[in-house]
Protein backbone atom coordinates (compact mmCIF):
# COMPACT_ATOMS: atom_id res chain seq x y z
CA UNK A 1 0.00 0.00 0.00
CA UNK A 2 2.85 2.35 -0.96
CA UNK A 3 2.07 5.75 -1.90
CA UNK A 4 -1.63 5.29 -0.61
CA UNK A 5 -3.34 7.92 1.73
CA UNK A 6 -3.12 7.51 5.19
CA UNK A 7 -7.04 7.82 5.81
CA UNK A 8 -7.70 5.87 2.79
CA UNK A 9 -5.25 2.88 4.44
CA UNK A 10 -6.87 3.78 7.60
CA UNK A 11 -10.08 2.76 6.72
CA UNK A 12 -9.22 -0.21 4.73
CA UNK A 13 -7.52 -1.91 8.36
CA UNK A 14 -10.95 -1.02 9.52
CA UNK A 15 -13.16 -2.17 6.91
CA UNK A 16 -11.20 -5.09 5.72
CA UNK A 17 -10.29 -7.91 7.88
CA UNK A 18 -9.23 -11.75 7.07
CA UNK A 19 -11.89 -14.14 6.65
CA UNK A 20 -11.77 -17.88 6.87
CA UNK A 21 -11.55 -19.64 3.39
CA UNK A 22 -14.87 -21.39 2.77
CA UNK A 23 -15.01 -25.43 2.85
CA UNK A 24 -14.96 -27.49 -0.63
CA UNK A 25 -18.66 -28.36 -1.53
CA UNK A 26 -18.18 -32.06 -0.47
CA UNK A 27 -16.91 -31.29 2.73
CA UNK A 28 -20.09 -28.79 3.30
CA UNK A 29 -22.19 -31.46 2.43
CA UNK A 30 -20.80 -33.84 4.84
CA UNK A 31 -22.92 -31.72 7.27
CA UNK A 32 -26.06 -33.05 5.46
CA UNK A 33 -25.42 -36.42 5.87
CA UNK A 34 -27.07 -37.67 9.18
CA UNK A 35 -29.99 -35.40 9.06
CA UNK A 36 -30.28 -36.93 5.37
CA UNK A 37 -30.27 -40.28 6.54
CA UNK A 38 -32.75 -39.22 9.27
CA UNK A 39 -34.91 -38.42 7.06
CA UNK A 40 -34.56 -41.38 4.75
CA UNK A 41 -35.64 -43.51 8.20
CA UNK A 42 -37.86 -41.66 9.92
CA UNK A 43 -40.94 -42.43 8.37
CA UNK A 44 -40.64 -46.18 8.50
CA UNK A 45 -39.25 -46.23 12.18
CA UNK A 46 -42.08 -43.97 13.31
CA UNK A 47 -44.80 -46.13 11.28
CA UNK A 48 -44.22 -49.10 9.51
CA UNK A 49 -43.31 -50.25 6.13
CA UNK A 50 -45.61 -50.14 3.28
CA UNK A 51 -47.99 -53.18 2.80
CA UNK A 52 -46.74 -54.20 -0.44
CA UNK A 53 -42.85 -53.82 0.35
CA UNK A 54 -42.93 -58.07 -0.30
CA UNK A 55 -44.13 -57.66 -3.67
CA UNK A 56 -41.49 -54.83 -4.26
CA UNK A 57 -38.48 -56.82 -2.83
CA UNK A 58 -35.49 -55.23 -1.23
CA UNK A 59 -34.62 -53.24 -4.89
CA UNK A 60 -38.31 -52.13 -5.08
CA UNK A 61 -38.08 -50.33 -2.11
CA UNK A 62 -34.90 -50.00 -0.14
CA UNK A 63 -33.29 -50.12 -2.81
CA UNK A 64 -35.02 -47.68 -4.94
CA UNK A 65 -35.13 -44.84 -1.91
CA UNK A 66 -31.85 -44.97 -1.44
CA UNK A 67 -30.51 -44.16 -4.63
CA UNK A 68 -33.07 -41.20 -4.34
CA UNK A 69 -31.63 -40.10 -1.83
CA UNK A 70 -28.01 -40.09 -3.48
CA UNK A 71 -29.76 -38.37 -6.66
CA UNK A 72 -30.87 -35.55 -3.56
CA UNK A 73 -27.78 -35.59 -2.19
CA UNK A 74 -25.78 -35.13 -5.16
CA UNK A 75 -28.57 -32.23 -6.36
CA UNK A 76 -27.28 -30.64 -2.84
CA UNK A 77 -23.80 -30.60 -3.75
CA UNK A 78 -24.60 -29.24 -6.87
CA UNK A 79 -26.25 -26.64 -5.08
CA UNK A 80 -23.45 -25.93 -2.64
CA UNK A 81 -20.97 -25.30 -5.85
CA UNK A 82 -23.77 -23.24 -7.47
CA UNK A 83 -23.15 -20.70 -4.25
CA UNK A 84 -19.71 -20.69 -4.74
CA UNK A 85 -19.06 -17.31 -7.15
CA UNK A 86 -17.44 -18.17 -10.16
CA UNK A 87 -18.39 -21.90 -9.81
CA UNK A 88 -22.14 -21.77 -11.01
CA UNK A 89 -23.32 -24.21 -13.53
CA UNK A 90 -24.38 -23.22 -16.97
CA UNK A 91 -28.13 -22.99 -17.90
CA UNK A 92 -27.88 -26.28 -20.12
CA UNK A 93 -26.46 -28.11 -16.97
CA UNK A 94 -29.06 -26.80 -14.78
CA UNK A 95 -31.64 -27.77 -16.77
CA UNK A 96 -30.47 -31.44 -16.61
CA UNK A 97 -29.94 -31.01 -12.61
CA UNK A 98 -33.70 -30.19 -12.40
CA UNK A 99 -35.22 -32.44 -15.10
CA UNK A 100 -33.40 -35.68 -14.71
CA UNK A 101 -34.44 -36.46 -10.98
CA UNK A 102 -38.07 -35.74 -11.56
CA UNK A 103 -37.33 -38.17 -14.73
CA UNK A 104 -36.54 -40.68 -11.87
CA UNK A 105 -39.52 -39.92 -9.58
CA UNK A 106 -41.95 -40.83 -12.66
CA UNK A 107 -39.64 -44.07 -13.81
CA UNK A 108 -39.79 -45.27 -10.03
CA UNK A 109 -43.52 -44.81 -9.98
CA UNK A 110 -44.26 -46.65 -12.93
CA UNK A 111 -42.03 -49.31 -12.16
CA UNK A 112 -43.93 -49.71 -8.71
CA UNK A 113 -47.39 -49.57 -9.91
CA UNK A 114 -46.12 -52.39 -12.72
CA UNK A 115 -45.45 -54.58 -10.32
CA UNK A 116 -47.77 -54.01 -7.45
CA UNK A 117 -50.55 -51.70 -8.31
CA UNK A 118 -52.41 -50.29 -5.45
CA UNK A 119 -55.07 -48.26 -6.02
CA UNK A 120 -56.05 -44.92 -3.14
CA UNK A 121 -59.67 -46.12 -2.86
CA UNK A 122 -61.11 -44.18 -0.53
CA UNK A 123 -60.51 -40.59 1.03
CA UNK A 124 -58.07 -39.67 -2.30
CA UNK A 125 -57.77 -36.27 -1.20
CA UNK A 126 -57.20 -36.70 2.81
CA UNK A 127 -54.40 -39.49 1.83
CA UNK A 128 -52.83 -36.63 -0.74
CA UNK A 129 -52.84 -34.25 1.65
CA UNK A 130 -51.39 -36.83 3.97
CA UNK A 131 -48.54 -37.49 1.81
CA UNK A 132 -48.03 -34.13 0.73
CA UNK A 133 -47.76 -32.51 3.99
CA UNK A 134 -45.44 -35.43 5.43
CA UNK A 135 -43.07 -35.90 3.08
CA UNK A 136 -42.96 -32.04 2.58
CA UNK A 137 -42.55 -31.41 6.77
CA UNK A 138 -39.98 -34.27 6.75
CA UNK A 139 -37.53 -32.47 3.89
CA UNK A 140 -37.65 -28.59 5.44
CA UNK A 141 -34.79 -29.03 8.27
CA UNK A 142 -32.72 -30.09 5.60
CA UNK A 143 -33.49 -27.47 3.32
CA UNK A 144 -33.20 -25.17 6.66
CA UNK A 145 -29.90 -26.46 7.14
CA UNK A 146 -28.75 -26.24 3.27
CA UNK A 147 -29.69 -23.06 2.75
CA UNK A 148 -27.20 -21.64 5.59
CA UNK A 149 -24.66 -23.75 4.17
CA UNK A 150 -25.24 -22.42 1.09
CA UNK A 151 -25.57 -18.54 2.02
CA UNK A 152 -22.20 -18.75 3.30
CA UNK A 153 -20.51 -18.72 0.40
CA UNK A 154 -22.13 -15.50 -0.92
CA UNK A 155 -23.90 -16.98 -4.05
CA UNK A 156 -24.85 -14.46 -7.01
CA UNK A 157 -27.41 -16.48 -8.04
CA UNK A 158 -29.21 -17.76 -4.22
CA UNK A 159 -32.75 -18.62 -6.06
CA UNK A 160 -30.63 -21.31 -8.38
CA UNK A 161 -29.08 -22.22 -5.61
CA UNK A 162 -31.98 -22.22 -3.44
CA UNK A 163 -33.85 -24.21 -5.99
CA UNK A 164 -31.00 -26.76 -6.42
CA UNK A 165 -30.94 -27.90 -2.96
CA UNK A 166 -34.73 -27.64 -1.97
CA UNK A 167 -34.87 -30.45 -5.15
CA UNK A 168 -32.54 -32.70 -3.03
CA UNK A 169 -34.29 -31.96 0.07
CA UNK A 170 -37.14 -33.28 -1.41
CA UNK A 171 -35.99 -35.93 -3.12
CA UNK A 172 -34.37 -37.36 0.21
CA UNK A 173 -37.68 -36.85 2.11
CA UNK A 174 -39.98 -38.51 -0.40
CA UNK A 175 -37.75 -41.91 -0.89
CA UNK A 176 -38.11 -41.97 2.97
CA UNK A 177 -42.24 -41.36 3.14
CA UNK A 178 -42.47 -43.70 -0.14
CA UNK A 179 -40.87 -46.73 2.01
CA UNK A 180 -44.49 -45.93 4.29
CA UNK A 181 -46.96 -45.16 2.08
CA UNK A 182 -48.94 -47.94 0.93
CA UNK A 183 -50.21 -46.67 -2.73
CA UNK A 184 -48.63 -46.58 -5.90
CA UNK A 185 -51.39 -45.15 -7.66
CA UNK A 186 -49.20 -43.03 -10.23
CA UNK A 187 -52.06 -40.45 -10.00
CA UNK A 188 -51.56 -40.04 -6.00
CA UNK A 189 -47.84 -40.41 -6.40
CA UNK A 190 -47.52 -37.57 -8.95
CA UNK A 191 -49.58 -35.24 -7.70
CA UNK A 192 -48.81 -35.47 -3.44
CA UNK A 193 -45.74 -36.70 -3.46
CA UNK A 194 -43.90 -35.21 -6.74
CA UNK A 195 -46.03 -31.73 -5.46
CA UNK A 196 -44.34 -31.81 -2.02
CA UNK A 197 -40.91 -32.32 -3.76
CA UNK A 198 -41.85 -29.15 -5.68
CA UNK A 199 -43.03 -27.65 -3.29
CA UNK A 200 -39.64 -28.16 -1.41
CA UNK A 201 -37.99 -26.79 -4.36
CA UNK A 202 -40.19 -23.24 -4.07
CA UNK A 203 -39.38 -23.01 -0.48
CA UNK A 204 -35.75 -23.92 -0.79
CA UNK A 205 -34.94 -20.90 -3.18
CA UNK A 206 -37.20 -18.54 -1.11
CA UNK A 207 -34.96 -19.64 1.90
CA UNK A 208 -31.86 -19.16 0.08
CA UNK A 209 -32.78 -15.70 -1.04
CA UNK A 210 -33.95 -14.62 2.42
CA UNK A 211 -30.83 -15.91 3.98
CA UNK A 212 -28.51 -13.95 1.13
CA UNK A 213 -30.47 -10.63 1.36
CA UNK A 214 -29.99 -10.76 5.26
CA UNK A 215 -26.24 -11.41 5.43
CA UNK A 216 -25.88 -8.67 2.90
CA UNK A 217 -27.77 -6.08 4.85
CA UNK A 218 -25.62 -7.49 8.05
Amino acid sequence: MTGMPHDLRARLVVDYQPVTPIAPPLARLLWLLPLAGLTLVAATLAFDLRGDAARLGLVGTWGASSLQAVIGLALAGAALREAVPGREWNRTAIAWWLVLPLLWIVLVTLGSWETSPTLVRRGWWFVGVLCFGSSLASGLPVVALASVLAARAYPTRPAVAGALLGLGAGLVADAGWRLFCHFSEPAHVLSAHVGAVLMSMLIGAWLATVICRARRRS
